[in-house]
């Protein structure tokens, strides 16, 4: 399994994926299910986050033992209304797409290969609208802070409140999914295979 070198990212500049107001939210989805504060239209929730109330979808279960519950967070999530411009980070290029349809999936998904200082590592763009699919096909280029994607609404984005997932992984990934969420068992590999998305968001929180 390979990692990637925070340090290289630290001498990076990236361009912000969503341009958040200065008030946005932040979640403690750790205890209990996620309520929007009134009048609040964005909001960021955690990486590394134990979230046990959240996934209540068969593909999350595992009645048989507790510890292959898949309900720990391994993304990062940027709440905002449905069509929210999303940004690439930096220049990159699209990997592949899929419609992942399954119950609290991703709905539409892009992956995004890209590089620093010749090491290639991959964005998974998660929650996305139809568009962000169809304008999106593997081969394209797509420049630092542009805009190529958008959230999507509940009825194409896996039945999920608007929010882009973000997760970085440090392979190539051999299909267009990565688990956004994984049981206590695997959580020290997990960790090392897919870092903290802040290496590319900043200190979101």
């Amino acid at each position: 399994m390979s990692s990637l070198d925070k340090r290289l990212f630290e001498k990076r500049e990236f361009a912000r994926v969503v341009h958040l107001p200065s008030d946005y939210h932040v979640f403690d989805l750790s205890s209990g299910p996620m309520v929007m504060p009134e009048g609040q239209e964005y909001a960021v929730g955690k990486y590394n986050e134990l979230r046990p109330d959240i996934y209540n979808a068969e593909q999350f279960k595992n009645t048989d033992n507790p510890e292959l519950i898949r309900n720990i967070h391994i993304g990062v999530d940027i709440f905002g209304p449905r069509n929210t411009p999303i940004h690439s980070f930096d220049d990159g290029v699209v990997f592949s797409r899929e419609y992942n349809h399954l119950e609290l999936d991703y709905g539409y998904t892009l992956i995004v290969e890209y590089q620093i200082e010749g090491n290639k590592f991959y964005a998974l763009y998660g929650h996305l609208s139809k568009d962000s699919f169809e304008h999106n096909p593997p081969g394209k280029a797509i420049s630092k802070g542009e805009e190529f994607a958008w959230m999507g609404d509940v009825h194409e984005n896996g039945g999920w409140t608007p929010h882009l997932h973000l997760q970085l992984c440090s392979e190539q990934p051999d299909v267009c999914d990565m688990p956004g969420v994984v049981c206590q068992q695997d959580i020290t590999k997990m960790l090392e295979r897919y870092p903290d998305p802040r290496l590319v968001l900043g200190n979101l929180y």
